[in-house]
């Protein structure tokens, strides 16, 4: 009897757990490199599923851990399988760590990338004064080797200085777009846990305003300097967490277009328990409509 009743308990959770993981066996539910999760229902797809997801959005957010190479390879993963699966032929990366004021030399640069004359390391000392982003060099030869175009969407930090250290008041004119707004209260909620230690409160209302100028400018010449089909933004992760940020300031600038927001998790900084649990926050909700995780959590 014992037996009988050991034998349906075991049966019961081997119910649960496939309800849980699907098709996935015991193993694969523990693996994170690689998952893709769908977050409106932590549904984890394959990358055909998450390119068919994504094959209706025209604007593509990339938010990453800068600078870290399984993140950038899994980036250029989703660009090259967008592109190529879904026979796109006109499209634009763009990148956070590009200026728009100097799109005229992006471009120089890159077409001489494309045409074989530069290396991807000489193409990141034009556009970034040195080579110490190579990470980044999958992107550049997914884009180069599908046609695509590269864009900057950001200002120098030489213009954002004046707002660090005074405020938005103290921006120059021409560097605030037009139709300009600062960011949500929960976004300044954010950003000030996240400051917390390390600035007064005055220094953290500069940085904000900072912070939002940045969102802005990015969401601005996004919009506004390509007029690719679709389009790739790749930029840190709190600039679209929570479709916050530059993500927001897309939306409302544009708010026919379709947005999508790819996430990607570099799983070593987390512990599983922690990562169950990352992609909704009880209080602001979805991290973006899809998470990719790279490497395994820590124990």
């Amino acid at each position: 009897m014992h037996d009988l009743m050991g034998l349906a308990m075991k049966s019961l959770m081997l119910i649960l757990l496939l309800s849980v993981f699907g098709s996935l066996s015991p193993v694969q539910a523990l693996e994170w490199q690689g998952r893709i999760e769908r977050v409106r229902d932590h549904a984890q797809i394959s990358m055909p599923e998450l390119v068919q997801s994504l094959s209706g959005s025209p604007m593509i957010i990339l938010g990453e851990k800068h600078d870290t190479a399984a993140i950038q390879l899994a980036q250029a993963s989703v660009i090259e399988s967008m592109v190529s699966t879904l026979n796109i032929q006109d499209f634009t990366t763009a990148w956070e760590f590009l200026n728009y004021t100097t799109q005229d030399q992006t471009r120089d640069a890159f077409l001489r990338f494309v045409s074989g004359s530069l290396t991807a390391s000489e193409l990141l000392v034009i556009t970034e004064g040195n080579a110490k982003l190579m990470n980044y060099a999958p992107i550049l030869q997914v884009t180069k080797k599908w046609g695509g175009q590269l864009l900057g969407v950001n200002l120098p930090r030489s213009d954002k200085d004046p707002v660090v250290q005074g405020g938005l008041s103290a921006a120059y004119p021409n560097t605030v777009p037009p139709g300009f707004e600062m960011g949500s209260g929960a976004y300044f909620e954010r950003f000030s846990g996240a400051m917390q230690g390390h600035a007064t409160p005055d220094q953290v209302s500069n940085y904000f305003a900072a912070q939002c100028l940045t969102d802005d400018v990015m969401a601005y010449h996004f919009l506004r300097d390509s007029q690719s089909s679709v389009r790739f933004l790749v930029l840190g992760g709190f600039h679209s967490d929570y479709f916050d940020g530059t993500v927001a300031r897309i939306q409302k600038r544009a708010p026919e277009k379709g947005v999508a927001v790819v996430r990607f998790i570099d799983a070593s900084d987390f512990s599983e328990a922690e990562l169950l649990s990352l992609s909704v926050d009880p209080v602001y909700g979805d991290i973006a409509d899809f998470v990719l995780f790279v490497n395994e959590p820590h124990p």
